[in-house]
């Protein structure tokens, strides 16, 4: 039995039309592909088939999220997001990064992208060790 009538009335689904927010509406395609990869409904292309999204739209999304649930764990409080971001966080997660890639591959795949990884690694780590003596200077 429906809660609210009203809600399902044509000038409900007019307003919805309206006053959708296409950011949130793509924010709730990504969260329901998620969901229904790791529940095993679809494969990861049948899913983004399924509700419209790009690739690059998902992998935004997942980027987005993990960026997110890294600084959380360095912090602990969701309200410092945005300043551990810009500044505390940052060599750390580099380095987190750095270690990321590190077990992300096989060792069959790391051995044949090893030199490719090796500079990556060391771009990444020049960066969090210029980020730390900008932050030194400071």
């Amino acid at each position: 039995m429906l809660l609210d009538r009203k809600k399902y009335t044509e000038s409900a689904y007019i307003g919805e039309e309206l006053f959708s927010d296409p950011e949130k509406d793509n924010l709730h395609k990504c969260m329901v592909v998620e969901q229904s990869i790791g529940d095993g409904d679809f494969s990861l292309d049948e899913a983004l088939e399924a509700y419209l999204l790009s690739k690059e739209e998902y992998e935004s999304y997942i980027a987005k999220k993990s960026n997110a649930n890294i600084f959380l764990s360095l912090s602990g409080n969701k309200a410092f997001y945005s300043t551990i971001k810009t500044s505390f966080a940052a060599p750390l997660y580099i380095e987190i990064f750095v270690k990321m890639l590190d077990s992300s591959f096989d060792d069959q795949l790391h051995n044949l992208l090893s030199k490719r990884i090796g500079k990556i690694k060391k771009e990444l780590q020049g960066m969090s060790k210029d980020i730390k003596e900008l932050k030194a200077k400071a």
